[in-house]
């Protein structure tokens, strides 16, 4: 994801127009800065998405089969055992 540039020159300029001082100025603009850098980080994209669900899908079906292939090996076995009982 691109992350856009933040004018925290502009900011402080702005904030000290309109009556904070150089400390509030820079304070305020400090935290807006860290805001967007944490938010930026917690972001997740369409490809991580695609990526999990693809990986969720592929451990659902490998599950499934699993249980599908060990039910048949016991539905087969049973089979098996009353064929030769009926001899």
């Amino acid at each position: 994801m691109a992350a856009t540039a933040l004018d925290t020159l502009a900011i402080a300029r702005k904030l000290k127009a309109a009556g904070f001082s150089d400390d509030q100025a820079e304070a305020v603009t400090g935290v807006i800065r860290e805001a967007r850098d944490t938010d930026l980080s917690v972001l997740v994209t369409k490809a991580d998405l695609k990526t999990e669900i693809a990986e969720a899908k592929y451990d659902i079906l490998k599950w499934v089969l699993s249980a599908i292939g060990f039910q048949t090996i016991v539905i087969v076995g049973a089979i098996v055992t009353l064929a030769r009982g009926l001899h």
